[in-house]
């Protein structure tokens, strides 16, 4: 028999210089099939976030996590496939053909390699040389997924085959993911699929680098120093009273993507869970439409953070189970052989920095008026999202517990 290892690999390093106001209402070219991938997403996303994950920062891809599970599941048949419809949050009233043409279209759409914001997601089927995959399926990953497909020596040579991998996913990834593979894989691997989704974004007024501040952090369960970015300016904001928190959003430059940091308000804790667990994809999609403008004088964290995961017990306990199991997976679609998925890997790394001239920032300083601005200082923990603003797909989601200094 043979073993299917399942990779999924995602990135972001941001740039980011102080807030832009950006409309409420969103483009009224937004298609519905994307806004309906993008709450779809965003569900497997919170049920992959509030599944119980190991203490500290947690930063997923939901984008990266469901477009690997998708293509997986077009090779996939019976049961296999219906538990990676369901996960995905799909049903049997839709069209599977639908689901990859709706992902086809979105990685088309929010795709983006400009001076000011870079997007990009690729795709990469690693395969075993030799009889067994079926080509219908190398076939439709390169079309609805724009796949690049490679064929590798798992069996004869499998630390030279870890390293081809290596490679292939630091160069989409910047170099910001060198080793996703920390051990060799196993000789009797016939697929890797590998998924990157890799961010860069600014924003028109950078924050002033020499207003940064070493500030205290507090984790709940102790102080940290870290250096603070501080501006002010003009955000969309809201109380949540109803959840002791607030929120603010940090849209990218050309409004596309938006940042949107949830601050609890009540005694500093690492425990976002009871936070998380009342953030539906409805009540966000209707805190982020209730959202008014208003001048305020903000801090953010310059940081670093990073997570690496194994997903499998979590899609175990999501009832995507019997893709992990010998005896039970089925992707007949895939290859003619027995195969089964070994592990699905996720590393994700955000990188929060200040850029652009001291003159553009000076400007944003010099509207701060200290009696009447409000202040949005991220001191504690806290919940954060990057999303695109015409799909609503959050390209990354996480809680900030303790944050890694970035020092430049």
């Amino acid at each position: 028999m043979r073993a299917l290892v399942l990779l999924a690999a995602a990135t972001a390093c941001m740039a980011m210089p102080g807030p832009q106001t950006f409309p409420l209402s969103l483009p009224a070219s937004r298609a519905t099939h994307q806004t309906t991938l993008g709450h779809k997403i965003h569900e497997l996303g919170l049920d992959v976030s509030m599944e119980p994950q190991k203490p500290g920062n947690v930063v997923i891809s939901p984008l990266s996590i469901s477009a690997l599970l998708s293509v997986l599941m077009m090779g996939s048949a019976g049961r296999t496939r219906q538990e990676l419809l369901r996960g995905l949050h799909f049903d049997d009233a839709h069209s599977e053909n639908d689901v990859h043409l709706s992902f086809q279209r979105l990685m088309e759409d929010i795709f983006s390699d400009g001076p000011d914001v870079t997007l990009n997601v690729a795709n990469g089927l690693f395969l075993q040389r030799g009889p067994g995959i079926i080509h219908n399926f190398t076939h439709k990953a390169r079309i609805h997924y724009n796949s690049v497909v490679s064929t590798l020596d798992f069996f004869n040579s499998s630390v030279g085959s870890t390293e081809t991998i290596n490679k292939w996913v630091k160069k989409p990834t910047n170099g910001m993911i060198p080793h996703l593979l920390t051990q060799p894989l196993d000789p009797r691997t016939t697929l890797v699929a590998v998924n990157t989704v890799f961010f860069n974004g600014k924003w028109l007024t950078p924050f002033d680098s020499s207003l940064t501040l070493d500030m205290e952090f507090d984790t709940g369960a102790g102080k940290v120093q870290v250096p603070i970015m501080i501006g002010t300016f003009t955000v969309n904001y809201i109380d949540i009273p109803e959840l002791e928190a607030r929120m603010v959003a940090f849209p990218y430059k050309g409004n596309r993507q938006a940042m949107y940091v949830i601050l609890p308000t009540g005694q500093p804790t690492a425990n976002l869970e009871p936070l998380e667990r009342e953030l539906s994809v409805e009540k966000i999609n209707s805190l982020i439409g209730n959202m008014t403008k208003l001048e305020m004088r903000v801090g953010l964290p310059k940081m670093r953070l990073s997570f690496k995961s194994s997903l499998r017990d979590t899609l175990k306990k999501l009832h995507m189970a019997s893709m992990f199991d010998p005896a039970a997976a089925n992707f007949s679609r895939l290859s003619t052989l027995p195969v089964w998925v070994d592990d699905v890997l996720h590393e994700t790394v955000i990188e929060v920095s200040e850029e652009g001239t001291k003159a553009a920032a000076a400007t944003g300083a010099l509207t701060f008026r200290s009696g009447n601005s409000n202040i949005f200082l991220v001191n504690r923990p806290a919940i954060f999202f990057i999303r695109d603003e015409v799909s609503s797909v959050p390209l990354f989601w996480g809680r900030l517990v303790r944050p890694e200094p970035l020092r430049t």
